[in-house]
């Protein structure tokens, strides 16, 4: 791997160009590999928006684009950070990969080992991690199973990011398919460490997970700006207590955090279903969704949902530090052609968001004929009574 000084000028010099159109030239005259150097043009381009601490490094280097796109978020990499700050001394990353998260739990965590079984991706690690001036952290090139399987060390914690892509890059959502396979692989490592740090696919099942897993001591259900990302999952062996799933919404440095435990979701009989929508409209933030807090959101600040599978929330007071977006209700139509054919005349554009309804949003949209955007929000979804309906909001923003 040849990193001249011509390596990084011509990223920067390119790095605006359209990558397709640089693989169709030719450059003769390169003293290096112009393919890498252009798939790290078009890596920064994909993580420009997550990883822009990371990105103003001009040597930090992506093994390939598909570690790019995996990448956790320096969003969640920070939460995470946090999470194991003071906790541990020594924490062992058993599938490093592009190596974000080691590198923030670097910060906090005095002795913390990388492993990884390509020896490329151990090979631009180690030149990350000094180009980012991480001295604490031990890059061991091997098979996370090989490596325990020889190894005597113990750690204070175990982290592990299971790989979520099969066959023709297709994705997995079981731990059972993942490599490694951690179930397997979990009563080893509690013989190494009383803790293990899970990353999950948020497709993953919560309930099943934590009954496979055994000895769950917490989950998070981590969402950047309403958008789940990843389930992490806290083994503590030797823990038989019912695990608390904390739902985290990250949006510009801060988190709004929802904790619950599922024993207390079950054990809400009923709650409170609105006829029709009331003043205000509320939908609780991804993770609570992920998380599957459906009841308890509504019991804790007392909402009225408007159907068993909507799960959107309705009440007349304002709620506001309500875990989600709230919007003020304009108007509630119903859902039939009189309405569908003069809507645009009022409403040439809005937020589209279609829950437990028949149409998608896209569909919705086009068959009211207008645009996507604008500061209206209109939500298609069904009542308590099953009536399908059309709700019109303005966000609250305060």
């Amino acid at each position: 791997m040849n990193l001249s000084e011509s390596f990084f000028d011509f990223i920067q010099s390119h790095r605006d160009d359209e990558c397709s159109r640089l693989r169709l030239k030719s450059f003769k005259n390169a003293d290096f590999d112009t393919k890498f150097a252009i798939d790290q043009i078009e890596a920064r381009r994909k993580t420009k928006n997550k990883l822009p601490l990371i990105n103003s490094h001009i040597g930090f280097l992506y093994p390939s684009l598909i570690a790019a796109e995996q990448s956790t978020s320096e969003d969640v990499a920070v939460f995470k950070r946090n999470l194991f700050a003071g906790r541990y001394s020594s924490v062992c990353d058993l599938t490093g990969g592009l190596g974000i998260d080691t590198v923030f739990i670097s910060d906090v965590v005095r002795n913390v080992t990388y492993i990884e079984r390509y020896g490329e991706y151990c090979n631009i690690a180690e030149h990350n991690f000094a180009v980012l001036g991480k001295r604490n952290i031990n890059v061991i090139n091997a098979d996370c199973r090989d490596f325990i399987a020889a190894n005597d060390s113990r750690f204070d914690a175990f982290y592990i990011d299971p790989a979520r892509r099969g066959v023709s890059n297709s994705r997995l959502f079981s731990f059972a398919d993942c490599e490694p396979d951690i179930l397997s692989l979990l009563p080893s490592l509690l013989l190494h460490s009383p803790e293990v740090w899970i990353k999950a696919s948020p497709m993953i099942d919560i309930s099943l997970a934590i009954s496979d897993l055994k000895n769950v001591q917490e989950v998070y259900a981590i969402s950047v700006r309403n958008e789940c990302k990843e389930l992490l999952f806290h083994i503590v062996d030797g823990v038989s207590s019912e695990p608390v799933i904390h739902c985290v919404d990250l949006k510009d440095g801060k988190s709004v955090v929802f904790d619950f435990s599922i024993s207390e979701e079950k054990g809400i009989a009923d709650i409170e279903y609105a006829d029709s929508p009331l003043s205000y409209l509320y939908e609780p933030d991804a993770s609570i969704l992920k998380g599957g807090a459906f009841k308890s959101v509504a019991k804790r600040y007392g909402l009225h949902k408007l159907h068993v599978n909507s799960h959107l929330y309705t009440n007349d007071t304002l709620i506001a530090d309500f875990p989600g977006r709230k919007f003020v209700i304009k108007e509630t139509l119903p859902f039939k052609n009189s309405v569908m054919k003069s809507f645009s005349a009022t409403c040439p554009a809005a937020n589209v968001s279609a829950r437990n309804f028949p149409l998608s949003a896209d569909s919705l949209r086009k068959r009211l004929k207008i645009k996507d955007g604008g500061d209206v929000y209109l939500f298609a979804t069904k009542c308590n009574d099953d009536v399908n309906v059309l709700i019109v909001c303005s966000k609250v923003t305060a």
